[in-house]
């Protein structure tokens, strides 16, 4: 996927460049993922684009681990039929794989749906770093808005990640919850780095970065719940304002939210 790395910063911005300094390497430490190549691309596989449990897997599932198999069959599943109503026979039968292999290697269900939910987690951040990554030498503000921008952009084209990462997984349970808060913590060290280019650093509190990255996940998890999950570049703006209003307070952050509107 190609990230917009239009944004050009004014002269006044220049100062977060340099003060920001480059990414601490806390940033660049994404865990491996154990998940099938096909699920970070578009052209990956859905129950709602016409691949059915029985059909045939599409092409390149052989080289995937039986385990890969069964955990992008879980995520296409939840995410199309909701977690209660998907069953093991049908994720088994979606990764063509025996359900003896199932059992040895998930306790149950639930089991399946936290490694699938993690290894979710894994994608996202994998791409949101990256983005953050191509963006150094600029103000810390523009690699934030090309960081959302990236997480937009999969998220529109994977409803199926969508719709697990920030739906699904909020009803199956409390460690599933307990994930899912672990998941948006590992996004807290990009926005700790907005503390160096903050006039605010002293008076900031300490979860700072968590309540701005709750107040986004919440906007995301509305858009897609409400089945708006395709049009989320459109709240790409508010998104921007969102995180950065308690860093750069709102006079700049609506000036960098209009930007983004204008930019499109």
């Amino acid at each position: 996927m190609a990230w917009d790395h239009r944004f050009r910063p004014l002269d006044r911005k220049r100062r977060w460049a340099r003060e920001a300094g480059s990414s601490p390497s806390r940033l660049g430490r994404v865990r491996p993922l154990p998940y099938p190549a096909g699920m970070d691309s578009p052209s990956a596989p859905s129950p709602r684009s016409g691949t059915g449990a029985g059909q045939a897997p599409p092409q390149g599932y052989s080289v995937r681990t039986e385990r890969e198999r069964l955990l992008e069959a879980m995520v296409r599943l939840a995410a199309a039929k909701g977690y209660e109503a998907t069953t093991i026979a049908e994720v088994v039968e979606r990764a063509r794989v025996p359900r003896q292999t199932f059992d040895e290697l998930f306790a149950n269900k639930e089991t399946c749906f936290l490694e699938s939910y993690e290894a979710v987690s894994d994608v996202l951040v994998a791409h949101v770093s990256a983005a953050y990554a191509d963006a150094a030498g600029e103000p810390w503000p523009e690699r934030i808005v090309a960081a959302l921008r990236a997480l937009i952009d999969l998220l529109e084209a994977e409803a199926d990640i969508a719709g697990m990462a920030m739906v699904e997984v909020t009803a199956v349970g409390e460690e599933a919850r307990i994930r899912y808060r672990a998941a948006l913590g590992r996004f807290v060290p990009f926005l700790d780095e907005g503390r160096g280019a903050s006039a605010e650093t002293g008076e900031l509190p300490a979860d700072t970065a968590r309540f701005a990255i709750g107040a986004a996940a919440s906007m995301i998890f509305d858009e897609v719940r409400s089945g708006r999950g395709s049009e989320l570049q459109r709240v790409l703006p508010d998104l921007v304002f969102a995180v950065l209003m308690p860093y750069l307070g709102p006079e700049a952050a609506r000036e960098e939210m209009l930007r983004v509107a204008r930019e499109g």
